[in-house]
């Protein structure tokens, strides 16, 4: 079975949920979600900085399924502070953070997750970055998390960023 087979499979038994743009209604890239995470990022957000910092979520979800611009870094070690999506180690996995890093008065969220396939991110684990005191150790539940889903089948591995995304920055 493929990756993308087994990613329809999940999304029909609600395990993964596709998330489009809640604002566009429209997928140019497409987000997928775990039930719990999706659920992180609906209105209505509650009138508290959680709620500012989950809205900021939603708007980072919307913005990667319209097709906006991210910038991009490959190596862990060398990112500078707003960027939006970067490897994580070990890069050969080929898991990534996306890094929500509004409001500007807050660490931001971390999620993460791997490529189904070119333009399709699969997200399973999001948590504040303030409560993630060791990040490595995240990596390894998302990799867990990834292998209870999808068994032995990996995240996309690709030998560039045009293997996985469109409308990007590269830093």
């Amino acid at each position: 079975m493929s990756i993308v087979a087994r990613v329809e499979t999940l999304l029909a038994e609600g395990k993964l949920i596709h998330r489009p743009s809640a604002y566009r209604k429209v997928s140019e890239r497409n987000m997928i979600l775990t039930p719990y995470i999706d659920a992180l990022a609906q209105q209505p957000f509650a009138d508290t900085i959680e709620g500012e910092r989950y809205a900021a979520l939603a708007q980072y979800l919307d913005g990667f399924s319209e097709l906006h611009r991210i910038t991009v870094a490959q190596n862990p070690d060398k990112k500078p502070n707003d960027v939006m999506l970067a490897r994580v180690h070990p890069v050969g996995d080929d898991f990534w953070s996306m890094r929500i890093t509004a409001p500007e008065d807050t660490p931001g969220i971390r999620l993460l997750g791997g490529f189904c396939a070119r333009d399709s991110f699969v997200g399973l684990l999001c948590e504040f970055r303030d409560y993630i005191s060791v990040f490595d150790e995240e990596v390894d539940e998302t990799r867990n998390l990834w292998r209870d889903l999808f068994g032995d089948l990996k995240p996309l591995s690709g030998s560039n960023l045009d293997d996985y995304l469109t409308h990007y920055r590269e830093y």
